[in-house]
C-alpha cells in the first residue's frame, strides 16, 4: 500500500513540474522586447547565412506583451525628432507553444485583421520569429530559408 502511495505522490509531483514547466514556456513571451537584429538562416542545416544589426531608426520595432494584448511599435526619423514613434498596432495574441507560433488579431486603424509569425527560438531574454509564408531562398539551393528577426529584453 505504501508502494503505491509513493508512486501516486510521484505521478502528481511529475505532472505538477510539468504543468510549471508549460506555464514557464508560455509567460516567456510576456514583456518589452526590440529588434536587434535580422538573421538569415538556412532551411537545411539552420546555420546562420547572414546577420546585420538593427541600428537605423526606420528599421526599429518594439513588441509589449502582456497577458493576452499586444503593442507593436514602429520608428521613423523626421526633421525634428530622431527615431520618433512612426505607428502603433494593438490588439491580442495567443501563443501556441506546441506549433511554436503567435497569432495576432490586430485592431490597427479601423480595420481589424489576423496574421501569424513562427518562433524560431524563445528564451529568457531572446526571441526570434520568421514568417513561414514568405518563401524565401538565399542561398540558392532550392530550399527556402528563414528571414528570422531577432529581439531582445
Amino acid at each position: 500500500m505504501k508502494k503505491l502511495i509513493l508512486i501516486a505522490l510521484a505521478s502528481l509531483s511529475l505532472i505538477s513540474c510539468r504543468k510549471d514547466d508549460d506555464e514557464k514556456e508560455e509567460s516567456l513571451i510576456l514583456g518589452t522586447w526590440n529588434l536587434t537584429k535580422i538573421q538569415v538562416i538556412s532551411g537545411k542545416d539552420n546555420s546562420v547565412l547572414s546577420s546585420v544589426a538593427v541600428i537605423d531608426c526606420p528599421d526599429k520595432r518594439k513588441y509589449e506583451f502582456s497577458d493576452n494584448k499586444y503593442k507593436l511599435t514602429y520608428f521613423k526619423d523626421s526633421f525634428l525628432v530622431h527615431c520618433d514613434v512612426n505607428e502603433i498596432e494593438n490588439g491580442e495574441f495567443t501563443y501556441d507553444k506546441n506549433q511554436k507560433y503567435v497569432l495576432f488579431n490586430s485592431t490597427y486603424g479601423q480595420n481589424n485583421y489576423s496574421y501569424g509569425v513562427n518562433v524560431n527560438a524563445i528564451t529568457s531574454t531572446e526571441l526570434q520569429i520568421y514568417e513561414s509564408s514568405f518563401p524565401y531562398d538565399a542561398n540558392g539551393d532550392g530550399i527556402n530559408d528563414k528571414y528570422v528577426r531577432v529581439f531582445n529584453k
